[in-house]
């Protein structure tokens, strides 16, 4: 099979540029940053380019849309959150252990890739055509039901009282997709405590004990 040609309109330099696919994820992960920082709209390809230190036209060798790329941001998140929650939940003795896991994997992500949470969660539902949005849904569904089952099973094993488990659902993540809005990175809790002491209030009740 023959080589890839290389891009047009590099800037720099004279080492050898890194394999497509490395430079693929360089890209990715600048437009994830300049998405979140600056939000979607206001995120050209230029600045994508300009960031990256190459030509716009380098950039539309492996990116011509900026929807095609902000669509990989969140497929690239989506992909790894799913991992990392399902991994959580395999590893979680019952359901209600299973909740903690899959909000606290969550929140993990959310303290080690802030860009890609915030860019994904507030510029998700910009304009993208038909097709690019039905793979950014079934994504976000198969998260998400990954949760509804654990509230189902914790409801059917008596673990919890008989609750709708997409509204308790969605009570759940709720409170996760908000914290981004006011949680600083380095601030007195991690994303993944006040994860924790979300849940500790929601599963314990905010009555005192007696």
């Amino acid at each position: 099979m023959p080589a890839k040609p290389s891009p047009p309109g590099k800037k720099s330099s004279a080492a050898l540029p890194p394999e497509p696919s490395v430079r693929e994820e360089q890209l990715v992960g600048i437009a994830t940053h300049l998405f979140a920082s600056k939000g979607y709209d206001a995120t050209s390809l230029r600045d994508i380019a300009d960031a990256a230190g190459i030509t716009k036209a380098a950039l539309y060798y492996w990116f011509p849309e900026k929807e095609r790329l902000f669509v990989r941001v969140v497929e690239n998140r989506m992909g790894l959150l799913i991992q990392r929650v399902s991994l959580a939940i395999d590893q979680a003795p019952d359901p209600i252990a299973k909740i903690r896991a899959f909000l606290l994997a969550s929140a993990e992500q959310m303290d080690a890739s802030r860009s890609g949470w915030v860019t994904s969660s507030i510029n998700f539902w910009s304009n993208f055509d038909g097709e690019q949005r039905e793979i950014l849904l079934a994504q976000r569904d198969r998260y998400e039901q990954l949760l509804r089952q654990c509230v189902v099973d914790a409801v059917a094993q008596g673990k919890l009282r008989p609750v709708d488990p997409a509204l308790t659902s969605r009570l759940l993540l709720s409170g996760l997709n908000q914290l981004p809005r006011w949680h600083k990175i380095g601030g007195r809790l991690s994303a993944a405590q006040v994860v924790e002491a979300y849940l500790d209030m929601l599963l314990d009740g905010l009555y005192p004990k007696t």
